[in-house]
C-alpha cells in the first residue's frame, strides 16, 4: 500500500499501516483519561508498575522519659523523636525492596541507647528494629576539709579540678553497670586528701564518694627506731608463699625467740596476710618485747588502681595495725619501682588510704635509686610519694651493685688486706647511696622545697651481704677459694654497719635477713641463720652463735 506523505505527523503512526485521523487521536486521549480514574488499565500501562511502599519501625525499651528525648533517623533523614518506651514508626514510608538504615542522632540525657536489627532491605513493613536504653550514671560525692586545689581522677583518665568543699560530679558518666574508681591525682598544697567509697559499679548516679582533706604533719618515729637492732624476717622454710607454705606455730615461735635472744627487737615483715597476723599474735604472747614494721604487699595495678590482691592486702594491713599493739610502723609496697607495673598515683592513693586509717607512721619501702630520683625519664620520681609518707625506708645492696663501685680493689695486695679494703669500699658505697637519697630535693606537702634528709627520717630497710654463693651468673659470686660470698665477709659487713652512727647516718638499719629462704633460689643465702636455724659466723660471740675465731676475720674472701 502507498502512504500519502502529505498527512501530518500526528496522523501518521510509523510501523503501522493505519492512518491516525483527528477522530482516532481524540478517542485515544479520552480512553487514557478514563483509565487514569481506574485502579488499573491493563498490564501494558506504566502506572501499573509503581512500587509498593512500606513503613519502618520497631520497639524502644528502657527509655525513662524523664531522661530526655531520643532522636532517631532513617537513611540519614526523616528524624523521629521518641520520649517513652513502646512502638515507633518513621513518618516517611520507603519503596519496597529498598534499603533502610536506622541510626541514633541524639542520645537521651543520662542514658545510652543501643540498636539491633537497625539496617536491611525491605520486603514488607519493618517492625523488628530494637532499641534498648540504659542509664549512664554520673559519678560524684563530697569533699571536706579542702583548703586549696585538688585534682580527682576517675578510672585513670577523667580528671576533675575541685577548688571548694561540697558536692562534686565528674563530667564523664559511665555505662550502666560499669566500674568507677576515684583517686586523688594531685594533692592540694600542704594537705593530703584521701578517698573512701571510691570504687564500685554504677547502675544509677553515684553520690557517695567521700574525699577528706587534712593538713599533712609528719608523724615521728617511735624511739625504738633509734635504739634497737633491726632485722628483716620471713618465716618460710620450704616452698614459700607461692607454694602455699604455712609456717607452723612452733617454727614461728622458734624464730621469734632466736631473734630476741640475738638482740633483735625491731622486726620488719613483708606482707599483710594470715601468716603475718599469726606472727604478730604469737609474738604478742611469747616475745612481747619485739616490735614490728608491718609490710603491705602490692602487685601491679591498672590505671584505675583497682586490684583485688592489693585491696585485700591494704585492708588486712590496716586491721593488723589497729589490732596489734606491737605494730609500730606500716610500710606500703616493697620495691614497686623495680617492677614498674604500679602507676605512681596508685601507690600514692594506697599510701593515703592506709595512713588515713592508722595512727602509726607510714612509709613505702623501695630501692634507693627510686628515692634518689635516678630514673632518667622521671617515671618513678618520688615527689608525690614523699608528700604522703612519714619516713623514707630505702634498700641498698653494694654486694649486688658491683658495677657502681670498685669491689675488686686491685690496687691493694691480694690477701686479707684486699678483703678489708673491699669491705670498707662496700660501706663507702652504702654511704654514697644514702647521701644521694638524703640530698634529693623536692616540694613537700606544704609546697616548700626541701630535701629528704632535712624533711623526714631515713631508715635503711634492707642491706646485707651473702654468706654463701647462690647465683653463678654474678661476677662477685664466681670468686672461689675463698669465696667473697662467705660467712666471714658477711660478718665484716655486719660489723661495719654497727660503726655507722652519728650525724649523716640513718635512724636505723634493718639487716637483710634473719634466716635463709631456700625457695628464693639464686637470691637465697643472705641469712644470719641458715635454713636449719643454725647461726652463721656473723652472730659469733652472741648468745645464739659460736665463739669467734682469732684473728676475727680470718678466711675472708677477695678478688683474685
Amino acid at each position: 500500500m502507498q502512504i500519502d506523505r502529505t498527512l501530518s505527523p500526528t496522523q501518521y503512526q510509523p510501523g503501522s499501516n493505519r492512518l491516525r485521523t483527528p477522530q482516532t487521536v481524540a478517542r485515544r486521549w479520552l480512553a487514557a483519561a478514563a483509565c487514569l480514574m481506574l485502579t488499573a488499565c491493563g498490564h501494558t500501562q506504566n502506572w501499573s508498575q509503581a512500587p509498593a511502599f512500606v513503613t519502618i519501625g520497631g520497639t524502644v525499651t528502657g527509655l525513662t522519659g524523664l531522661a530526655g528525648t531520643l532522636v532517631l533517623s532513617d537513611n540519614g533523614v526523616d528524624p523521629l523523636s521518641v520520649s517513652y518506651d513502646g512502638a515507633f514508626t518513621f513518618a516517611l514510608s520507603i519503596a519496597s525492596g529498598s534499603a533502610y538504615n536506622v541510626t541514633i542522632k541524639a542520645q537521651p540525657v543520662g542514658q545510652t541507647c543501643t540498636l539491633s536489627n537497625a539496617s536491611g532491605t525491605t520486603t514488607s513493613d519493618v517492625t523488628n528494629i530494637g532499641i534498648s536504653c540504659a542509664n549512664t550514671p554520673t559519678i560524684g560525692g563530697t569533699v571536706s576539709g579542702l583548703l586549696g586545689t585538688l585534682v580527682l581522677r576517675d578510672n585513670g583518665a577523667d580528671d576533675l579540678t575541685v577548688n571548694a568543699n561540697g558536692p562534686f560530679t565528674f563530667a564523664t558518666p559511665v555505662a550502666s553497670g560499669g566500674a568507677y574508681a576515684v583517686t586523688v591525682f594531685t594533692q592540694p598544697a600542704g594537705q593530703t586528701c584521701t578517698v573512701s567509697n571510691g570504687s564500685g559499679t554504677a547502675t544509677a548516679a553515684v553520690t557517695t564518694v567521700v574525699v577528706a582533706c587534712q593538713t599533712f604533719t609528719i608523724r615521728p618515729l617511735p624511739s625504738i627506731y633509734s635504739t634497737a637492732k633491726a632485722v628483716d624476717y620471713s618465716p618460710y622454710r620450704a616452698g614459700g608463699p607461692n607454694a602455699g607454705e604455712v609456717p607452723s606455730n612452733a617454727d614461728i615461735i622458734q624464730d621469734l625467740q632466736l631473734m630476741q635472744k640475738a638482740g633483735f627487737t625491731l622486726i620488719r615483715l613483708f606482707g599483710a596476710d594470715a601468716v603475718a597476723e599469726n606472727i604478730l599474735n604469737l609474738a604478742n604472747t611469747n616475745t612481747p618485747s619485739l616490735k614490728f614494721q608491718v609490710g603491705i604487699y602490692l602487685e601491679g595495678a591498672p590505671a584505675s588502681c583497682v586490684d583485688s590482691v592489693n585491696d585485700t592486702q591494704i585492708a588486712t594491713g590496716i586491721r593488723l595495725a589497729n589490732t596489734y599493739p606491737n605494730v609500730v610502723t606500716v610500710s606500703v609496697g616493697n620495691e614497686t619501682s623495680f617492677a614498674g607495673n604500679l602507676p605512681i598515683n596508685c601507690l600514692v592513693s594506697y599510701i593515703q588510704t592506709v595512713r588515713n586509717q592508722v595512727a602509726q607512721p607510714v612509709t613505702a619501702d623501695d630501692d634507693y635509686t627510686f628515692y634518689a630520683g635516678y630514673d632518667a625519664n622521671k617515671n618513678y620520681a618520688p615527689d608525690t610519694v614523699l608528700q604522703t609518707i612519714d619516713f623514707a625506708s630505702i634498700h641498698i645492696y653494694p654486694f649486688s651493685n658491683t658495677g657502681l663501685w670498685d669491689w675488686q680493689q686491685l690496687s691493694v695486695p691480694a690477701g686479707p688486706a684486699r678483703a678489708t679494703a673491699m669491705m670498707n669500699a662496700a660501706l663507702a658505697e652504702l654511704k654514697t647511696a644514702y647521701a644521694a637519697v638524703a640530698s634529693y630535693s623536692y616540694k613537700n606537702a606544704a609546697g616548700v622545697t626541701t630535701t629528704i634528709g632535712a624533711s623526714m627520717p631515713i631508715t635503711i630497710g634492707e642491706t646485707g651481704w651473702k654468706a654463701v654463693p647462690t647465683n653463678p651468673g654474678a661476677p662477685i659470686e664466681q670468686v672461689t677459694n675463698p669465696a667473697i660470698a662467705n660467712p666471714v665477709n658477711a660478718k665484716m659487713y655486719y660489723d661495719l654497719l654497727g660503726t655507722w652512727t652519728g650525724a649523716g647516718a640513718p635512724v636505723s638499719i634493718f639487716y637483710f635477713e634473719a634466716f635463709d629462704e631456700a625457695w628464693k633460689g639464686t637470691d637465697d643465702g643472705w641469712g644470719l641463720w641458715d635454713k636449719t636455724r643454725t647461726a652463721r659466723y656473723a652472730l659469733c660471740g652472741t648468745a645464739v652463735g659460736t665463739a669467734c675465731t682469732s684473728p676475727l676475720y680470718a678466711g675472708a674472701g677477695y678478688f683474685h
